[in-house]
């Protein structure tokens, strides 16, 4: 039951976030300044279309970074969908983190090259993101097998996820202004947050499944 759930809502975030990107990639990301619309003489006056506010800095550097932190958890979840002994409610997170964070990554690169800048930033000098794992992290999660993979990564993808909210949430909390970074930062606080829930629900019953 609570794997038909999980399903289900995992289901329902990838349509959402479908839906959302997809609107996002035909809207164009570059800033607009508010145009007036030619009217004929003697009709109402022009209607004026919504201003896009242009990204900041702190709007570019959480394209780079989530895009970073996002290629990370694309890893992990590969790493572990190659392994015997892992229980399908695991696989089933990891194919799904996958494919949702994939997406984002196509839709926040292709922001940045439409904003005339790069994937990555160069802030290789602030360390890697919160909840980021690792090179030793990362092998010893490529070197385990069944159920301590299985522990490991979940165990793993959480701190992971958490870092990743707080990313967004700082983000929200005042330092960017794009209506697109915003809709990635939210996407991440609400959909992440019900990966953890579903990710830490599976860590004490791990033996039995």
């Amino acid at each position: 039951m609570i794997a038909r759930r999980l399903a289900a809502g995992l289901v329902l975030a990838a349509t959402a976030l479908t839906v959302t990107l997809t609107v996002q990639h035909r809207a164009a990301p570059a800033p607009r300044t508010r145009t007036a619309v030619a009217a004929p003489a003697g009709t109402a006056p022009a209607v004026t279309s919504p201003t896009v506010a242009a990204p900041n800095s702190a709007d570019l550097m959480f394209a780079q970074m989530m895009i970073a932190h996002h290629e990370q958890a694309v890893r992990m979840s590969q790493a572990v969908l190659g392994k015997t002994g892992v229980p399908e409610r695991t696989t089933d997170i990891a194919r799904f983190i996958v494919r949702d964070q994939q997406r984002e990554i196509d839709a926040m690169t292709d922001w940045l090259a439409a904003w005339g800048q790069a994937p990555t930033g160069g802030h290789d000098h602030m360390g890697p993101g919160p909840g980021m794992l690792t090179e030793a992290q990362l092998h010893r999660l490529d070197t385990a097998t069944g159920p301590q993979a299985t522990t490991m990564y979940l165990s793993d993808m959480i701190e992971h996820h958490r870092g990743a909210i707080a990313m967004a949430r700082r983000l929200l909390d005042g330092t960017g202004r794009n209506v697109f970074t915003h809709g990635v930062a939210k996407h991440v606080i609400n959909e992440q947050t019900a990966e953890v829930d579903a990710m830490r629900a599976l860590l004490p019953t791990r033996s039995s499944q």
